[in-house]
């Protein structure tokens, strides 16, 4: 799948890394932002500017149409990439006018491929001519070793390149954590397989059984009036411990909090009280253990 592309006949240009400039048919300069930089747009980019767009290089301040751009921002590679005009255009660098660009450029869908890159130029006498990705100037490179290079605009925002694989910085993990990551997975998988095989042996095991088996006097009303009532013992248990005057803490102002039902329960297992008073001298008091018979 391809994308047609027709120069808007303005020439953009750089001052800075912060801003453009474009050089219209009315032969004036504009200043506008990276952002307004639209495909289509024809630049251009003096020694050592940041390449705002991916471009599609025309004319080259070189003889033979070649120019060297810094991927240090993409790849990390510190040597200079070279790039080239395309075949067609080297023969007329110097009558080559880029404001009178009327070609057609056609290219593939934005990729997240960074050294891939297809299309051609298609002229108005019907002329084709392919380009590739000798021929393409990335965004946020630098322009190296070159006085300028004039190009036309191909991939412009978040369509570039380097936008495409700009997805945040990545996790790095360790071989023992994707080990970890995987018998995880494989923990989740067999008990979801031991949950479904229980669920069916339990329904298979209570179909033969009018009544549950394991709670007994299940239909009687006493019995369930028992175990209410319990529950409730157990519930008023923790009010009065919640409202005990003796457990309260007025430098603090703060009262004991009761966080479990089965607290009330454990109570008769203490067995020993510390506590240091005003003369920093602990002591210790004996309670006696409860004892069921």
């Amino acid at each position: 799948m391809v994308t047609n592309i027709e120069a808007k006949g303005d020439v953009l240009g750089a001052t800075d890394s912060s801003f453009k400039i474009i050089f219209n048919t009315t032969e004036r300069y504009k200043k506008v932002f990276w952002k307004d930089v639209k495909v289509g747009d024809l630049i251009h980019l003096s020694n050592n500017e940041f390449i705002p767009a991916d471009v599609l290089v025309l004319r080259s301040s070189d003889p033979h149409g070649l120019c060297y751009i810094d991927t240090c921002n993409l790849d990390g590679e510190t040597n200079l990439k070279q790039r080239q005009v395309p075949r067609g255009f080297i023969e007329k660098q110097d009558v080559f006018q880029p404001s009178k660009f009327k070609s057609v450029v056609e290219v593939d869908q934005p990729t997240t491929k960074i050294y891939r890159f297809h299309g051609s130029i298609i002229h108005p006498t019907g002329e084709r001519r392919p380009v590739g990705t000798e021929n393409l100037l990335l965004r946020e490179c630098v322009l190296k070793n070159t006085d300028y290079v004039e190009g036309i605009v191909v991939y412009a925002g978040h369509e570039t390149k380097a936008m495409l694989n700009n997805g945040g910085p990545r996790y790095k993990r360790s071989e023992l954590e994707r080990q970890m990551n995987l018998d995880v997975i494989w923990c989740v998988l067999i008990l979801f397989v031991l949950c479904i095989i229980g669920a069916v042996g339990c329904k298979l095991w209570l179909s033969s059984y009018d009544v549950v088996p394991f709670i007994p006097f299940a239909s009687d009303p006493i019995y369930e009036g028992m175990l209410g009532f319990w529950t409730f013992v157990i519930i008023l248990q923790v009010y009065h411990i919640h409202n005990d005057v003796h457990l309260y803490d007025p430098d603090t102002n703060k009262r004991i909090e009761c966080r479990a039902l089965n607290i009330p329960e454990e109570l008769g297992q203490v067995r020993f009280l510390v506590f240091m008073t005003w003369g920093e001298k602990w002591e210790y008091f004996t309670i006696p253990t409860l004892k069921t018979f």
